[in-house]
């Protein structure tokens, strides 16, 4: 008895435990911050990231000496020479060398130094991309989780003309049936609430698609229903009139803009790459080498013991080379003149990315302040054709109006509904983006408020 209630019990946790993350409300922060965790294109440059890291670490690594070393085993047949006397022999014998070396850079003009500075800038424009691609996911998520809510407040105004129609249809019926009120009209009420029926199917399908777009941004592989929750107020800051200003304040932060400015002073350093070149290089090295020989012998023929002859056929050798490029058909100073076109070519780039930013931004100023006046305007629009809508009805049931004018003000008002939700989650969406503009990543400040 007490095996089966622990049965019991355990059962009805996990029962009731997944019952409650079903029905978890989902809000935007939340949204972003399990996509940032679990999406996939991020992890990539998470990746990308670490290989340009270890390519600083290696660049620098590239400054310590080389060291090698080198062994060898060998059988001779018939007639060979022998490699302690260089002499031809004719006796089949066994030989074994060893060898150490190491080199090193004394000056190449820079070429180390110059090649860890670019690794440096080309890591800092991989990690800027990585810090860019999480702040576009975050975007695309806010994107994505007002569609949803867009579509199923759509849906509760497409239920609600359902409700309404269905309770109108009902009451006409009886009318009908006591011939106070025409057929004709009975039809059309059936055919309209059809038609709605048919639009409040279409907006679920718009629901689902809506939903499954937010699912695969943020790799949320559950068939559960997400319940989002919209709580941000929306509050309208009249200080946004300064687009140039706001401009070269987001200019000097953005990851984006800092990703272009790393690669554009790693190019730079590929000129200088491209330079040292055409620089003398002079190189140190070393080596150690010995080897055992079974040739080698004493003066009563026996082979001599590998430790003596480890030993006594040591060789040391210490060097220095100097390498001075003197023609290689141009191919240097050619390359000197693309890495020059190449930094003109970035520093266009960037003015171009900055040109097309202050556009896109001062469209999105513009449009923010057009939707505040737009949503405040069909707020009231809407509490008009409310009351119009109630009138219509009264009048409509005291056979005041035909069933036309009816309609008119019933389909009036849930136009100017869906048109107050579409201003107000386009306006949320262009409100993130002036946050975002003034350096506030939201879904982080409000994650540490909670």
């Amino acid at each position: 008895m007490f095996r089966i209630q622990i049965y019991l019990i355990i059962f009805l946790s996990l029962v009731v435990g997944n019952s409650v993350w079903a029905q978890k409300n989902w809000t935007l922060t939340q949204c972003i911050s399990y996509a940032i965790e679990n999406n996939i294109n991020l992890k990539e440059y998470e990746i990308l990231e670490k290989i340009s890291l270890e390519d600083v670490r290696q660049s620098r690594r590239n400054m310590l000496p080389g060291i090698s070393a080198s062994t060898s085993a060998g059988l001779n047949f018939g007639r060979s020479i022998d490699p302690n006397t260089n002499a031809y022999v004719d006796t089949e014998f066994f030989n074994n060398s060893y060898g150490l070396s190491s080199s090193i850079a004394v000056f190449n003009g820079f070429r180390i130094q110059n090649r860890i500075q670019y690794q440096k800038f080309k890591q800092q424009a991989s990690e800027y991309l990585r810090t860019n691609a999480t702040d576009n996911l975050a975007f695309e998520i806010t994107i994505a989780f007002f569609d949803v809510v867009y579509y199923k407040g759509m849906l509760e105004i497409a239920k609600e003309q359902v409700e309404a129609s269905e309770l109108n249809l009902k009451t006409t019926e009886r009318k009908t049936e006591l011939g106070l009120k025409a057929k004709t009209d009975l039809l059309e009420m059936r055919a309209n609430l059809e038609q709605e029926e048919l639009n409040k199917i279409q907006i679920e399908n718009a629901v689902q698609t809506a939903t499954l777009r937010l699912k695969q941004l943020m790799n949320y592989v559950s068939r559960d229903e997400m319940n989002l929750v919209d709580e941000a107020p929306l509050v309208y800051s009249e200080e946004v009139n300064q687009p140039q200003q706001l401009f070269d304040q987001f200019t000097t932060w953005s990851p984006y803009y800092r990703s272009i400015e790393a690669n554009l002073k790693a190019t730079e350093k590929v000129l200088s790459l491209s330079r040292s070149e055409l620089y003398p290089s002079v190189w140190a090295s070393g080596s150690f080498n010995t080897g055992f020989y079974e040739t080698n012998t004493d003066e009563l023929g026996n082979t001599i013991r590998f430790s003596e002859q480890f030993k006594n056929n040591r060789n040391q050798y210490l060097g220095a080379s100097l390498s001075i490029p003197i023609f290689n058909r141009w191919a240097g100073r050619s390359d000197v003149k693309k890495a020059k076109l190449e930094i003109e070519r970035a520093k266009t780039n960037l003015e171009d990315e900055k040109q097309k930013m202050f556009f896109e931004m001062v469209n999105n100023l513009t449009e923010l302040e057009a939707m505040h006046k737009e949503y405040k305007q069909y707020v009231k629009r809407s509490e008009v054709d409310e009351l119009a809508y109630r009138a219509a009805d009264r009048k409509f049931q005291q056979g005041l109006i035909d069933i036309n004018d009816y309609y008119i003000a019933k389909n009036r008002l849930a136009n100017t509904q869906s048109q107050v939700l579409r201003s107000r989650t386009q306006w949320e969406i262009k409100m993130k983006i002036l946050e975002f503009y003034k350096g506030q990543r939201f879904w982080e400040e409000e994650e540490s408020v909670q």
